[in-house]
C-alpha cells in the first residue's frame, strides 16, 4: 500500500472521527453555555474601557502637572481674590468642570467652576479627578474635576445587544443605560472575571462590572456592561445551530484536506517537520530547501525567515536580560550606599557603563546637596576616557539636562561619540546628573534609556537616604535618660511651631516644670532615685498630654511642654493636670520619695513675639512660682 494511501486512512481514522467527535461535543456544550459568547465580549469590552477611563484620568492629571508651572502658585497659596482668579485661569486651561484648593487638614478653601463631586445629582455622570500637591510647608492639594468623554465606550460596547452603565451606589449614572435605573444583583467582589446573573430595573440580564480605584472618579463607581437575559438564551440555539452546520462543512473539508494532504504534501511537511523540530532542540541554523511557488514553498521561506529572526530575538533577549540583571544588582548596591556619596556616585557610574554597554559615563553629585567642607564629588567611569575636555562637556551637559528638567535625548558629544544625560531628581529637587557616552555608530536603545533613567532615579532615593542619615546624626534628637526630646530639639520644634500659629492665628503655650527640692531627694535617696524619678515624672507628663503636644526635658530637673493652639487658661488647666499627676508619683522602690512642681507658663503672641522670648518669659513665671510657696502653676503676667 502507498504511503499517501496509508496516510489518508490514518488521516481519516485520527483525525477525522475524533473530528466528528469534538465537533459534537463542542456543538452541545456552546449550546448549553451560549451566554458565554456575550461573557467574552464583555469581559473584553471591561478591560478595553477601564483602560479608556485610565487614559482619560492620566490625561488629566498630566494636563493639571503640566499646567500648574505655568500660573502663579506663590497666589495660590496668597489667598484672596487673586487665587481664585489663578484657580479659575488653571480650570480653564486644562478644560475641567471644576477646580478645588484645600490646604493641609483637607479643609476646601478656594473651588472654580461647578460644585461637582458627590453632591451631585444621582443620574448625573460622574467625573474623572485628578490631584497634585503644591510645594512648600504642608502642601496645599490642587484637585481638578473632567467630564468622562464617553465616545469611546460608545465604540467599544457598540454591539446591538451589549449595553454599558456607570453604576454609583446600585443605580444608574451615565452610559447607555437610562441614568436613575436600579441595578441590583452584583457581588461583594468583583476581582473576579466570571458573569453574573443581575436585575437592572424591571429586567433580568448577564451582566459583568468592574470596580474602578478610588482615586479615578468623584465617587465609588463600577463599570457594568449587560446583556437582556433572553439575547443571552437566543444565542444558545444559534451557536447550536451554527454548531451542527460547521460541523457537516467540516467533515467534507477534512476528507478533502486529507486527500490532498497524502497525495502532494508528503515528503515537503517532512522536511519542515524535521527543520522545525531542530529548531525547537535550540539549532536555529537549519533551514528548509523547498523550491516549489506553491503555499508550501512560501511556507518554508518565511520559516526560514523566522528562523533567523528568532535567532537573532534570542541573543538581543539575552543581552537585553543581562543589562537588566547587572542593572537590578548595581540599583541594590546603590540603595546600600547609604553613608559614602563618592561610593555611591562611583558606584552608580560603573552600574551605567556595565549595564548599557556605554564607553563611558559621567556620574557628579551637585554642590547644594553636598556637606559643608566637602569638595566637587564626581566620578568618570573609566577614568582614562574622561580627560580635561570629556569633563568638560560633561560638565555642561549635567547642567543643560536640569535647566531642561528632564534628561537629555542622545547627541553629539566628541567626534565620533553621542550621549545621554539623566538628572538624579528626588522631589522635584535635582541632586546630581549621570551623562553616558556611546560610540556614534552605536546609539543607545530604548531598553538602554531606560536602565539609565531608572538608576539615576535610584541613585536619588539612596542620595535622599545619605542626607537624612546624616540630618539624623546632626541632630541627636533624644535624650537618653527619659526618651524625651532634648533641647535643641525643643527649640526647632517650638520655632516650627511658632510659624504655624502665626499662619493660622492660633494661640501656642508653653510650660516649664521644675521638681521642687529635687536636691533633696538625691541627697537622702541616692542619685538613682533621683534618676527614676526623672523617668517617672517624664512617663506622666507624656500620658497627660495630647498626641500634637510635645513634652522635652529642659535641662537637669527641668521639663517643658508645647501646647499648640493652647490658649492662656487652657494652659493653666493643663498645667495643674500635670501638677497634679507628679504630686501622685509614687516609686515602688523607693517608696519615701514624693515630690511636688511648680510650672511657669506663656503664651504666644500675647506675652511674646519669639521663640526666645516666649521661654524667658515662661521661665519667670517659674521663678515667681517658686516664690510664691512651690507646687502650683502660674501664668505669666508683664
Amino acid at each position: 500500500m502507498k504511503l499517501h494511501t496509508k496516510l489518508y486512512l490514518f488521516f481519516a481514522g485520527i483525525v477525522i472521527l475524533p473530528l466528528v467527535v469534538v465537533t459534537i461535543v463542542s456543538s452541545v456544550v456552546l449550546g448549553r453555555s451560549g451566554k458565554q459568547m456575550y461573557e467574552a465580549r464583555m469581559q473584553s469590552g471591561l478591560a478595553a474601557a477601564t483602560a479608556i477611563i485610565s487614559g482619560q484620568q492620566q490625561a488629566l492629571a498630566g494636563d493639571l502637572k503640566a499646567s500648574l508651572p505655568k500660573v502663579d502658585t506663590g497666589a495660590l497659596l496668597s489667598g484672596g481674590a487673586a487665587r481664585d482668579s489663578v484657580l479659575e485661569s488653571l480650570r480653564k486651561q486644562i478644560g475641567a468642570e471644576s477646580m478645588t484648593l484645600k490646604d493641609p487638614s483637607g479643609k476646601l478653601v478656594a473651588r472654580a467652576g461647578a460644585a461637582g463631586g458627590s453632591n451631585e445629582p444621582a443620574g448625573e455622570e460622574p467625573l474623572l479627578t485628578a490631584s497634585v500637591r503644591l510645594g512648600g510647608e504642608g502642601p496645599f492639594t490642587v484637585t481638578a474635576l473632567r467630564r468622562f468623554d464617553p465616545t469611546a465606550l460608545n465604540s467599544v460596547f457598540s454591539s446591538e445587544d451589549v449595553q454599558w452603565a456607570f453604576v454609583s451606589l446600585d443605580r444608574v449614572v451615565g452610559g447607555s443605560l437610562a441614568p436613575g435605573t436600579v441595578f441590583s444583583g452584583a457581588p461583594a467582589d468583583l476581582s473576579g472575571s466570571a458573569a453574573f446573573d443581575a436585575r437592572m430595573g424591571d429586567s433580568d440580564v448577564l451582566a459583568a462590572a468592574v470596580q474602578l480605584p478610588g482615586n479615578v472618579a468623584d465617587r465609588p463607581l463600577e463599570v457594568v456592561a449587560a446583556v437582556p437575559g433572553a439575547a443571552a438564551g437566543a444565542a444558545a440555539s444559534q451557536v447550536l445551530e451554527a454548531g451542527l452546520g460547521l460541523m457537516v462543512l467540516t467533515l467534507g473539508l477534512a476528507a478533502a484536506l486529507g486527500f490532498f494532504l497524502a497525495r502532494n504534501i508528503t515528503g515537503p511537511l517532512r522536511q519542515v517537520t524535521a527543520a522545525a523540530a531542530a529548531g525547537s532542540r535550540g539549532k536555529l541554523d537549519q533551514t528548509v530547501d523547498i523550491k516549489s511557488k506553491d503555499e508550501i514553498g512560501s511556507l518554508a521561506v518565511s520559516f526560514n525567515q523566522m528562523q533567523v529572526k528568532l535567532k537573532d530575538q534570542i541573543q538581543a533577549l539575552e543581552e537585553s536580560r543581562s543589562q537588566m540583571l547587572l542593572a537590578l544588582s548595581y540599583a541594590g548596591e546603590i540603595l546600600g550606599s547609604t553613608t559614602d556619596r563618592t561610593r555611591l556616585i562611583h558606584t552608580t557610574a560603573e552600574a551605567a557603563r556595565l549595564a548599557t554597554g556605554a564607553r563611558g559615563v559621567w556620574a557628579q553629585l551637585f554642590g547644594s546637596n553636598r556637606p559643608p567642607g566637602h569638595g566637587a564629588i564626581f566620578a568618570g567611569v573609566p577614568e582614562a576616557f574622561f580627560q580635561e575636555e570629556e569633563i568638560r562637556l560633561a560638565e555642561g551637559f549635567a547642567r543643560r539636562a536640569v535647566g531642561s528638567e528632564g534628561s537629555l535625548e542622545p547627541e553629539r558629544f566628541t567626534p565620533g561619540t553621542i550621549a545621554a544625560a539623566f538628572p538624579m531628581v528626588h522631589d522635584r529637587a535635582a541632586l546630581g546628573c549621570v551623562v553616558a557616552v556611546f560610540e556614534h555608530g552605536r546609539s543607545p536603545e530604548e531598553g538602554q534609556l531606560r536602565i539609565l533613567s531608572s538608576l539615576a532615579t535610584q541613585a536619588a532615593s539612596a542620595l535622599e537616604n545619605v542626607n537624612f542619615w546624616e540630618l539624623q546624626q546632626l541632630l541627636a534628637i533624644t535624650d537618653p535618660l527619659t526618651n524625651l526630646s532634648n533641647f535643641r530639639f525643643l527649640k526647632t520644634s517650638l520655632r516650627r511651631e511658632i510659624k504655624q500659629s502665626c499662619r493660622y492665628d492660633r494661640p501656642l503655650s508653653v510650660a516649664i516644670l521644675d521638681l521642687d527640692d529635687f536636691k533633696a531627694v538625691n541627697d537622702t535617696y541616692g542619685h538613682q532615685a533621683g534618676d527614676e524619678l526623672l523617668k517617672a515624672v517624664a512617663a506622666v507628663l507624656s500620658e497627660r498630654v495630647r498626641g500634637a503636644d510635645m513634652v522635652a526635658r529642659y535641662g537637669g530637673e527641668e521639663f517643658a511642654v508645647v501646647l499648640p493652639e493652647t490658649s492662656r487658661p487652657a494652659a493653666l488647666l493643663v498645667a495643674e493636670h500635670l501638677r497634679r499627676g507628679v504630686e501622685d508619683i509614687w516609686l515602688p522602690g523607693f517608696p519615701g520619695v514624693h515630690v511636688t512642681a511648680s510650672i511657669g507658663l506663656a503664651t504666644f503672641p500675647g506675652d511674646a513675639q519669639d521663640d526666645e522670648e516666649l521661654i524667658g518669659k515662661a521661665d519667670e513665671a517659674l521663678y515667681r512660682a517658686k516664690g510664691a510657696g512651690k507646687n502650683r502653676s502660674v501664668a505669666f503676667s508683664g
